[in-house]
């Protein structure tokens, strides 16, 4: 496995670092998704520098990015003539930037017309650019297509279950700003494992668990991308150090976000029920009028929800339980509202 140093001006783009690399190591497109100014060209140009020892000529010899509006042409992708090579070789030759390419980047990808998809659909998935009986091979390592949102009369095109990596790109906090302008211009390092197909062979999984996970999701997902998530849970496990479980969730927020919260209920670890349980007692606890364990009791459910917060992949799960906690005792005349704000969530 490699071990490769990001180094980036961005913060809080770790998860877009490791979605890269994820497509980097599974060989597929990865779609981001979000607002204009959020970084995710900038992340692209940081990942690839990376792959060159952050030598610019070579990041600009090996990055091919493009902003697709209505007005963008095939040419564009598929490249032109050579002209010097027609007229003093004799040799027709095309020019493709994109074929040449290890990193790609594609901004506003649903701009592109019908003939620029389809162009794009034959680098994505066969990795060459056809012309007539030409066939141009494609050199890319990471292909990423960007856009604000998959546009809602869109959402039944084939064109965008290529893109099996979807990752939404937040914008960070205001409290994260802030420091980021007290730090103006402050280089920050991102670690992160490539894998290569060799480690992902040999890479195990919870078949049992993974079976859960298929049966959950197989509606909403196409056999295309089935067939691809062997390879994503180990490739998943290997970048994120993630348990099966912990892999199941983040490929669920990826390929089908809809069924995260189904699928965390149907791989909810012991803690995960040991919380919930002790909040649906919570009622009884506060009815029999004892304060002193009432404050005790409460105190171990925000323990555990603690423990439980500090895992990435049940963050969500966790702040669902705290919520159903605060709701309870907020509304509860026999608990003290200072009590109540005293109360540590470190998640």
């Amino acid at each position: 496995m490699e071990k490769r140093t990001i180094k980036t001006r961005l913060v809080g783009k770790e998860d877009v670092f490791k979605i890269l690399a994820l497509g980097e190591s599974v060989q597929m497109p990865v779609l981001l998704l979000g607002e204009p100014g959020v970084g995710k060209t900038q992340a692209l140009l940081d990942y690839a520098a990376s792959k060159y020892n952050f030598n610019k000529d070579l990041v600009r010899e090996k990055t091919f990015v493009i902003e697709l509006d209505e007005g963008t042409r095939t040419s564009e992708i598929k490249g032109r003539v050579n002209m010097q090579a027609l007229l003093e070789d004799k040799k027709y030759e095309i020019d493709a930037p994109i074929a040449d390419a290890e990193f790609v980047l594609i901004n506003e990808v649903d701009k592109g017309t019908s003939g620029v998809r389809n162009t794009l659909l034959s680098v994505m998935r066969e990795k060459a650019l056809f012309y007539g009986d030409t066939i141009k091979k494609c050199k890319w390592t990471t292909f990423a297509g960007s856009c604000n949102v998959i546009p809602e009369d869109e959402l039944e095109n084939p064109f965008w279950d290529r893109f099996v990596l979807t990752q939404k790109v937040e914008r960070v906090g205001s409290d994260v700003m802030k420091n980021i302008c007290d730090k103006h211009n402050a280089v920050q390092t991102v670690e992160l494992t490539i894998p290569n197909k060799e480690d992902i062979k040999n890479a195990q999984y919870d078949k049992k668990l993974f079976n859960k996970f298929i049966d959950l999701v197989y509606p909403d997902v196409s056999d295309r991308t089935i067939y691809a998530l062997v390879e994503i849970i180990k490739a998943v496990k290997l970048i994120y150090n993630y348990d099966d479980k912990e892999a199941l969730l983040n490929i669920c927020g990826l390929v089908a976000p809809n069924h995260a919260a189904a699928l965390s209920s149907k791989l909810e670890t012991k803690r995960e029920n040991n919380v919930s349980s002790l909040i649906q007692q919570l009622p009884s606890v506060l009815s029999s009028g004892n304060s002193g364990y009432s404050t005790v009791f409460i105190r171990q459910i925000v323990t555990e929800l603690n423990e439980l917060g500090k895992m990435n992949s049940y963050k969500t799960r966790a702040t669902d339980l705290k919520s159903q906690l605060l709701n309870i005792i907020s509304n509860n005349s026999l608990v003290e509202q200072s009590f109540v704000s005293s109360l540590n969530f470190e998640f």
